[in-house]
């Protein structure tokens, strides 16, 4: 059997120019990293996107470019490493932009300015480590031992002044 008056679609595959970018934010800890992902031609319509569990986003795209010729794509990016729930996403004049903010361990250590000898403790609790009774129960004990630590340390200086 021939299909009669109807034509099969040809397919261009490309692969989109991607560029990375970092954006510091208000607070050192507060780092944001953007995709853009060049698509020119297309449209919002035109741009699928799909979050897997297994921590990959999934973003594909068709668009009709004449007389039985489709443009299309299909990106996989790794999110693992970025907070899921803060994921950002905006097309704009052909541009499919991507705000990825950054994820630290609860607990990190920053060399601060000029002095690589002074380090800053950060504490930060994250929705990823503070999520489960066992979480609570260890960010609780870990702030009251900071708490302990600071009294006896200002303790110490008192003594010396």
């Amino acid at each position: 059997m021939k299909n009669e008056g109807r034509s099969e679609s040809l397919y261009d595959d490309f692969e989109p120019y991607c560029e990375w970018k970092k954006q510091n934010g208000a607070s050192i800890l507060d780092e944001v990293d953007i995709l853009e992902i060049h698509l020119q031609g297309f449209k919002k319509e035109d741009v699928k996107s799909e979050m897997r569990k297994d921590g990959m986003l999934y973003i594909s795209g068709e668009h009709p470019m004449g007389k039985n010729q489709i443009k299309r794509f299909n990106k996989k990016i790794d999110v693992s490493k970025y907070e899921i729930k803060g994921i950002e996403a905006q097309f704009e004049g052909g541009k499919l932009q991507l705000r990825l903010p950054c994820t630290y361990p609860p607990i990190t250590f920053l060399t601060i300015g000029m002095y690589p000898n002074y380090k800053a403790l950060i504490l930060r609790l994250s929705h990823k480590f503070v999520k489960g009774t066992t979480s609570s129960a260890m960010a609780l004990a870990l702030l009251l031992l900071l708490g302990v630590f600071m009294y006896k340390y200002l303790q110490c200086i008192s003594i010396q002044n």
